[in-house]
């Protein structure tokens, strides 16, 4: 279990890709992503590299489990939530980029429960 916070947290999950881009760098201990990508000037037509990074409380990467999103996600919020503290999990992200199933889960095994309905078992199991 994470520690508690304070305020709001911003975690990325990667998705699993069959072509994986290789002007990304994932560095999971420092919770940064890194890009970077050729862009053409109007300017002299020169070639420059545009170079971009990003920083989160944490990342989950492409091997993450359904139960291992809830235990850093969400349990920490709805303890908070029992303690009289409002609590928001929000999920944002491209088309297909994998949303749903981390909220909700996949249909075909019991241990790709999403976020939603492991945060009911949670929630009904306190009660």
């Amino acid at each position: 279990m994470s520690k508690k916070s304070e305020g709001i947290e911003v975690w990325v999950r990667i998705r699993p890709s069959k072509n994986p881009d290789k002007q990304l760098n994932i560095d999971v201990d420092e919770g940064k992503v890194d890009f970077s990508f050729k862009k053409d000037g109007l300017k002299n037509l020169e070639v420059r590299q545009e170079f971009y990074g990003f920083k989160f409380n944490g990342i989950l990467d492409m091997l993450t489990r359904q139960e291992s999103v809830f235990d850093k996600i969400a349990k920490d919020v709805i303890e908070s939530c029992f303690e009289g503290y409002n609590g928001t999990i929000f999920a944002y992200g491209q088309t297909s980029s994998g949303k749903t199933f981390t909220m909700t889960g996949g249909a075909e095994r019991y241990a790709d429960r999403g976020i939603i309905p492991r945060s009911l078992s949670y929630i009904f199991g306190k009660i």
